[in-house]
């Protein structure tokens, strides 16, 4: 338990396109072992379906009431939606943004937030020109081994994410 909240609640989201039984469960797995005790639940986003604008999946996300200072890992668009969520006054919410834009569609992130971690490939092409911006929105991590394919680097995510998660 961490002075703003439960962050061994851990909901993960998925990107556009995506389903709650697609990378985000990849991530899950490799979680599980190293983050024991913490409840995690892969919610099934409005914007699995490609046609839908990220403002609708923001909007959905904040109809679901997420519990107060929980852990919200979002890969690709799922990673934007849950930073403009935190970023519109869930500040008690720690935010992990896997291969994510700072924009898509009309969502697009203003501000830095202190529990805001950014990572994202140099060479991620499905995100390319949508990056530059994360050093002045959350804590930055670029790195050259990352591609939009996070499947392919599950075990070293699942590494990064369990240390900044655990107490």
């Amino acid at each position: 338990m961490s002075e703003n909240g439960d962050h061994s609640y851990i909901y993960l989201l998925h990107g556009k396109g995506g389903s709650p039984n697609g990378s985000v469960l990849q991530l899950e797995n490799e979680l599980r072992p190293r983050l024991r005790g913490a409840e995690f639940e892969r919610i099934l986003m409005p914007h699995s379906d490609p046609n839908v604008l990220a403002e609708v999946s923001v909007e959905f996300l904040r109809q679901r009431e997420l519990a107060r200072g929980a852990t919200v890992i979002g890969v690709s668009l799922g990673g934007l939606v849950a930073a403009k969520l935190q970023e519109d006054g869930r500040d008690d919410l720690r935010v992990i943004c896997v291969s994510s834009p700072t924009w898509a569609d009309g969502v697009k992130l203003a501000r830095k937030m202190a529990n805001r971690i950014a990572i994202y490939g140099t060479y991620d092409d499905v995100i390319a020109g949508r990056t530059e911006e994360w050093p002045q929105l959350a804590e930055a991590h670029e790195v050259d081994w990352l591609t939009h394919d996070t499947d392919a680097h599950k075990v070293r995510l699942g590494e990064l994410i369990a240390g900044w998660v655990a107490p």
